[in-house]
């Protein structure tokens, strides 16, 4: 299969060394807005770097987005005409309505299109899941889940991000639905500019607390901080009736226990999320070229990415208005 990557920034340069490396892929192209970046990416991967969108859809049989967000929409949308198969890092959008214009379309053209919400490949979320859909745990209660970063974005891209609620909570949103298999009812959401007074006037904060109401009644606490130098935490607690499961809580979780018998880390701390979700990176794209190929259904369609942003869209209106957000609100 020929597969062109769209932005090999950070994230991409990570994901075409990946694909690179897949069994299937008998030629990769990379296109960026930054020629001399595509070229340093491509030399190793002996990849093909080109110098436009349109060189890089030339002879696709799939594409893979990992460009900036506001280009999401219509790259997509060009994709899904071409009738290629479509791997697109979130979010689609940052607004609801383009959103869902990109969900109807994708539809009425019987495309596919899946989207990068990569801890749904995680080993630790699916086990969880399992564990759930078992039935075993009883009733589900409550969940805490924390998503700290070590260090903050540059101030410039947090200025295009879409807010914390939008970009670094959407991923506990989505895999809300996921774990627990039902909708958010309700968001209440506040926030604080502490530490980064700058986002005061970029209408965002720099922690945050989500509470969460799932159809059947059980409550979700989310804490998000943008800088926890010790190192990059992503862990959850899924309280039950008859057991309490942990993810991410492992010899690399970035805590310091003052109990004096605790246990010590075993490991360096997680430096960012490549690390953290690298295994579920690889396993998401490798899933991908099944899914492109006929061989798999897909994991996360654009409706899920929708109904993450709907929650992530009654948090932000919550946290404005100082109130709780049915989702009902959201169109």
């Amino acid at each position: 299969m020929r597969v062109s990557v769209l932005g090999v920034g950070r994230l991409g340069a990570s994901h075409a060394k990946m694909l690179a490396a897949l069994p299937g892929v008998s030629q990769l192209t990379v296109y960026d807005a930054d020629t001399a970046r595509a070229r340093d990416v491509a030399a190793p991967l002996n990849a093909r770097a080109v110098g436009s969108v349109d060189d890089a859809f030339a002879d696709a049989q799939a594409m893979v987005i990992v460009t900036p967000t506001d280009t999401h929409a219509p790259l997509i949308k060009r994709a899904i005409d071409q009738g290629l198969p479509t791997f697109c890092e979130k979010p689609i959008a940052i607004g609801i309505a383009e959103t869902r214009e990109i969900v109807e379309h994708v539809t009425k053209q019987d495309g596919r299109l899946q989207i990068g919400f990569q801890r749904r490949f995680d080993a630790g979320y699916r086990a969880a899941r399992t564990e759930l859909q078992s039935g075993r745990l009883g009733n589900v209660y409550s969940f805490l889940m924390v998503s700290a970063d070590r260090l903050p974005p540059p101030d410039g891209y947090i200025k295009t991000s879409g807010g914390q609620f939008k970009d670094q909570f959407i991923h506990d949103f989505d895999i809300t639905r996921w774990l627990f298999g039902q909708e958010v009812v309700e968001v209440t959401a506040t926030g604080s500019t502490k530490g980064v007074p700058q986002y005061e006037g970029m209408g965002d904060v720099g922690t945050s607390a989500v509470m969460l109401k799932l159809a059947d009644g059980a409550l979700g606490l989310m804490t998000a901080l943008r800088h926890n130098e010790a190192g990059y935490d992503i862990h959850v607690e899924i309280h039950a009736a008859k057991d309490t499961l942990a993810i991410g809580i492992d010899p690399r979780t970035p805590w310091r226990s003052v109990e004096s018998d605790a246990p010590s880390l075993g490991g360096p701390p997680y430096p960012s999320f490549f690390v953290r979700f690298g295994d579920a990176y690889k396993a998401e794209l490798a899933h991908f070229l099944r899914f492109a190929n006929g061989q798999a259904d897909n994991p996360c369609t654009a409706a899920d990415a929708l109904e993450a942003l709907r929650i992530a869209e009654a948090a932000g209106r919550s946290w404005r208005e100082r109130r709780p957000v049915a989702l009902t609100e959201i169109a």
